[in-house]
């Protein structure tokens, strides 16, 4: 069961919600404000990344209302948001619950997601700029720079693969892979020490040259080491608890 503490938004969420109220005065240009709906979601999502809220945590819709001074409608609109992403699960006469994934299940989604990333690098070559390239190579720069898989690196990781996927120039595209790695990204956090950072640094930059080169074969076989080594990491060992 969750509680108070667990579903409370940082003060960033706080800030957002708070400026949806806010107008622009005369004569300025519109300003784009965050929905009830996207602060909710934004909070409940950082909590389940961070493993604050558990795979099978249930989700009351109630008790995350009052602790966002908000009505049931733009929580139930928020679940339903995270439930496209596939972090939670919503049971009808059961409630909401945050989705557990099973082994079997990370190795579909990784397999799935190496497939749609081949797609994406094969579109890169045939459009990224010189000036996209660079951008990539100085994201990767920051990150050799970093020795433990932290927050910083992650940041820096997700900068460098967001990279990629804008550059393929299909944003249904970047946006079926952003939605991959947000649901295995809680998986990952949880095994950071097992995952380091000197192998999948090594496969970035192979996989830049690669583009560069225009090399499809390499590009293509280093994207499918990059995340299956990443699953052999978070896999059991033999004879272990699946």
């Amino acid at each position: 069961m969750t509680n108070e503490r667990s579903l409370r938004k940082p003060l960033s969420a706080r800030r957002l919600l708070a400026g949806t109220a806010a107008k622009p005065s005369a004569g300025a240009a519109a300003i784009h404000y965050p929905s009830r709906q996207d602060v909710i979601a934004a909070a409940l999502r950082e909590r389940i990344l961070r493993g604050e809220l558990g795979g099978g945590s249930r989700l009351d819709i109630d008790e995350i209302a009052a602790t966002h001074g908000v009505s049931r409608t733009p929580v139930r609109d928020a679940l339903k948001q995270l439930e496209t992403e596939g972090l939670v699960q919503v049971f009808p006469y059961r409630g909401v619950e945050v989705t557990t994934l099973t082994q079997a299940d990370l190795e579909e989604l990784f397999s799935i997601r190496v497939a749609l990333e081949q797609l994406c690098i094969g579109r890169v070559m045939e459009r990224v700029t010189p000036q996209g390239l660079e951008g990539m190579r100085r994201t990767l720069r920051r990150m050799d720079r970093l020795k433990r898989r932290d927050d910083a690196w992650t940041d820096l990781n997700t900068e460098f693969h967001n990279a990629i996927y804008d550059a393929a120039g299909w944003p249904r595209l970047a946006e079926m892979l952003r939605t991959h790695r947000v649901n295995i990204e809680r998986y990952i956090r949880a095994r950071a020490d097992d995952l380091g950072t000197h192998r999948q640094q090594a496969q970035h930059w192979a996989l830049l040259e690669a583009m560069e080169k225009g090399d499809r074969p390499t590009a293509s076989a280093t994207i499918q080491a990059h995340y299956m080594d990443t699953v052999a990491a978070m896999s059991p060992p033999a004879g272990g608890a699946g």
